[in-house]
């Protein structure tokens, strides 16, 4: 055991268990964000995403431009709405590559202005729907940011675009973010799509952390061990499970899951095995031992 943990182990619960949820708390949020500046911003950014929408922006000119010249956006705008859709979908995707936010920003989500997308020339979906949306908006179509917590797109009067989710969790108005309650089932479905996608050695040092918070000396070596590999197995499940957005395999989510709460659970069950065994032996001996 390392001492620190031990000495907190032996602390009274009122001070141990919050102790250990912080500990476990901010080591979550430094492997996931591990630049504070870029978390503060990106919070920012959420609290208005439609003011990230910006058609008359310098950077946007070149490619507004080059969608000009190639088609006649107007002209589809007027009659074919849904072409033009699929028209600035299709030119997104080709000027922005995909990349995850991890491997272009260092930290596990961020929602970039315009200006740093196209800086960078790569985005995930929350900064091609920004740029996509900033075009909309140039050619005259009112367009708006969309989320349902995993995915971003863009829903304009016409229908929606940027590869569209099937439910509307949060939409950006011009009133600020409105939160459809009911959607907030699609939490869960999120959270495994974010573990799934995530750098799993990251992950991993979350697991480790987690483990020693639960582990105590009494629940002995061999329980202890069990315990790191279930988590990490469970850990590994739930990866497999969440890992297409569109085709989820529930049952390997699920049984993750339990595979991880088990091994939560076995050094508490283990180390309640041994101090009611302890108990035992010192009341038997007690009861053989004549008093003087």
């Amino acid at each position: 055991m390392i001492p620190i943990l031990d000495s907190l182990n032996r602390t009274r619960s009122l001070v141990r268990r919050p102790a250990k949820l912080a500990v476990f708390a901010l080591t979550v949020l430094l492997v996931c964000f591990p630049y504070p500046n870029r978390l503060a911003q990106h919070l920012r950014h959420w609290s208005d995403p439609n003011a990230l929408v910006e058609p008359n922006a310098p950077e946007l000119e070149p490619l507004f431009t080059e969608l000009s010249q190639r088609e006649d956006m107007a002209h589809f705008l007027q009659s074919r709405p849904q072409e033009a859709l699929r028209t600035v979908e299709g030119f997104v995707y080709e000027k922005v590559p995909y990349e995850w936010d991890w491997n272009t920003w260092g930290t596990a989500d961020y929602l970039p202005t315009l200006a740093e997308v196209l800086e960078k020339g790569r985005e995930d979906c929350d900064g091609r729907a920004v740029v996509a949306a900033s075009l909309l908006r140039r050619f005259g179509m009112r367009a708006e940011l969309v989320t349902d917590f995993a995915h971003v797109w863009v829903k304009t009067e016409h229908g929606d675009t940027m590869g569209p989710g099937k439910r509307r969790a949060v939409v950006a108005t011009d009133r600020g973010l409105r939160v459809d309650p009911k959607a907030l089932l699609q939490l869960p479905k999120a959270v495994a799509f974010g573990v799934a996608v995530f750098p799993f050695g990251r992950e991993i040092i979350i697991a480790v952390v987690l483990w020693l918070l639960l582990i105590n000396r009494r629940s002995g070596a061999v329980w202890n061990v069990v315990a790191l590999g279930l988590i990490v197995g469970g850990l590994v499940l739930l990866r497999f499970g969440g890992a297409n957005y569109h085709a989820r395999k529930w049952m390997l989510e699920w049984t993750g899951i339990a595979v991880m709460l088990v091994g939560m659970w076995l050094p508490m069950i283990a180390e309640r095995r041994r101090r009611g065994g302890g108990v035992a032996v010192a009341t038997m001996h007690n009861v053989a031992t004549p008093s003087p």
